[in-house]
């Protein structure tokens, strides 16, 4: 009686030892992103928070205007919005994170810049953002006669195509303050669309306002590669509250509601890009002249 006693304590034992093991073993395969480091992050799970934006005054601001700019990914700077191609140690680029907070309803996308439309379904927007192509099938029957007819094939939208970020901002002179300074209202990533022989056509993928709060804790808690230091974790909201990033501006408010390719074209919109800038910049200046 007391041998069978021991054995049945044994195999108890026994099997707790192994259920504790097997828990240390999935313990360390869920931790196999810090297998490659020689130290242990101290807040590696710890979510950031946005930003704070000092508090503005509608009657403080004595001045502002809309400016439009684009932000080329192909150019060294912006790289970090188009790579890594594929999730790669916690870093994902911008489209991988907004398609994923969209699919999941997390953050909302409007039709415009004006953030008044909702689209409704994420999803279903994409599949109509998908090209076709008509293909020639040839069939055999049983008799062995040979037929050919036309097939439409869907090409779904190629994420790599996405190469450029649209930005309305709003920049403004706080009295309050004395400084001139930039707010972000909204955000569009950009797909260049492959249609037969033409050239590929730019096409917003809807806007984001960007003051949501949703919106704002995405980009603090999304990673970002900082090509100068691994230790140095950056988000997306650091890329954009520093300004990180190299654009040109391709509209600013004005009485015809025109962008500058409406009424220039070639080295002609660059020169008037780069009169918006410096426009920007002597608003400053011209504060302090007497």
């Amino acid at each position: 009686m007391k041998k069978t006693g021991l054995l049945i304590l044994s195999a108890l034992a026994l099997f707790f030892y192994a259920g504790n093991l097997n828990a240390q073993v999935i313990d360390e395969e869920e931790s196999t992103e810090e297998l490659d480091q020689f130290y242990e992050r101290a807040v590696t799970r710890k979510a950031k928070k946005p930003f704070e934006y000092p508090y503005v005054r509608d009657a403080d601001v004595i001045w502002s205007r809309a400016v439009w700019r684009v932000v080329d990914f192909r150019e060294k700077m912006n790289q970090v919005f188009y790579y890594p191609v594929e999730e790669d140690q916690g870093r994902i680029n911008m489209f991988t994170m907004i398609d994923k907070a969209a699919s999941a309803g997390t953050i909302k996308i409007y039709e415009d810049d004006e953030f008044k439309t909702e689209i409704p379904d994420w999803n279903e927007f994409k599949k109509k953002i998908g090209t076709t192509r008509t293909e020639e099938i040839i069939t055999v029957d049983l008799d062995g006669m040979e037929s050919v007819h036309d097939s439409t094939i869907y090409i779904a939208m190629n994420p790599m195509d996405v190469k450029t970020l649209r930005i309305k901002e709003r920049w403004f002179v706080d009295k309050q303050r004395s400084v001139r300074d930039v707010r972000i209202v909204g955000l569009a990533l950009i797909y260049f669309v492959q249609r037969d022989d033409e050239a590929p056509q730019p096409m917003p993928l809807g806007w984001i306002r960007f003051n949501d709060p949703e919106v704002r804790y995405l980009l603090a808690n999304t990673e970002v590669f900082n090509p100068q230091n691994d230790a140095e974790r950056r988000s997306y909201d650091d890329i954009f509250q520093k300004r990180m990033f190299t654009s040109y501006v391709i509209k600013e408010s004005e009485r015809f509601n025109r962008s500058i390719s409406d009424y220039l074209t070639g080295m002609d919109a660059l020169y008037e890009s780069d009169r918006v800038e410096e426009d920007l910049l002597n608003v400053e200046q011209d504060m302090w002249e007497y």
